[in-house]
């Protein structure tokens, strides 16, 4: 039995994001608003940045949640259907196909035809699509999700002028990874290696989209895939890494 569509989660009270209301903020501008809306997506969520008494996650809750760095953020995650591929995913791929649109669309590649997995609105990115099945030790109660998150980065991410700094690629994808790696483990999971592949130059302000998946899972490790896209869909990063589940919870 297929899963059942999410609801729309709403934003909370108080998300203490920058913004009054992210989710109206990346509706308003178009290309965005056509990845929130697409029919594909299970759930879209707004982040909740509250600082927290512990002082967990204050990185990513208060130095990267100002009108300067990140002022707004949604998420969004969708399902992928498992690659037809029997090999198990060992090695990072560098692939995307195609000439990507808007979106995150993909337009006719080769002999002019479009290949069926590509019809629905996804990355470009053949990597983070792979995976996935019974034999890459998927469990269909609880599939390999891809995991999206749009974030608004301003001047203060900056490295060189003009430039993002390349410590924050990681941040990002690391962020997306490790969610979509908490998702495959009761218990959460934490990061045991982490690669980031700079493919483009990321130019603040700017509108970022991140994604990331599992890909595999072997017993408590977790092999996840990312990649860090602009509004064409080019991609900018990509991140590779392993997580292993947690044995008991912190």
């Amino acid at each position: 039995m297929a899963p059942q569509p999410l609801k729309s989660s709403p934003a909370p009270n108080d998300h203490n994001q920058a913004v009054p209301d992210p989710l109206a903020h990346f509706q308003a501008i178009p290309w965005c608003a056509a990845l929130l809306s697409d029919r594909s997506n299970l759930d879209v969520i707004v982040p909740d940045r509250r600082p927290l008494p512990s002082g967990e996650s204050n990185f990513v809750r208060k130095t990267m949640n100002s009108p300067t760095t990140v002022k707004a953020c949604v998420t969004f995650i969708r399902m992928v259907k498992p690659a037809k591929s029997k090999a198990k995913i060992t090695a990072p791929s560098s692939g995307g196909t195609g000439e990507v649109s808007p979106a995150g669309g993909v337009s006719p590649v080769g002999n002019g035809k479009v290949d069926k997995e590509k019809r629905v609105k996804q990355t470009a990115s053949q990597a983070l699509l792979g995976g996935g099945g019974k034999e890459n030790g998927e469990d269909p109660q609880n599939p390999f999700i891809l995991f999206n998150a749009l974030a608004d980065l301003g001047i203060d991410t900056q490295s060189f002028a003009g430039t993002m700094h390349g410590g924050l690629y990681g941040v990002m994808l690391d962020e997306v990874m490790g969610t979509a790696a908490n998702h495959q483990a009761p218990h959460g999971a934490y990061t045991v290696r982490f690669t980031t592949n700079f493919r483009r130059a990321v130019t603040p302000p700017q509108i970022v989209l991140i994604r990331g998946r599992v890909v595999r899972k072997d017993g408590r490790k977790l092999y996840v895939k990312g990649v860090m896209e602009d509004k064409d869909g080019n991609i900018m990063a990509e991140g590779d890494g392993l997580w292993l589940a947690m044995g008991s919870k912190l």
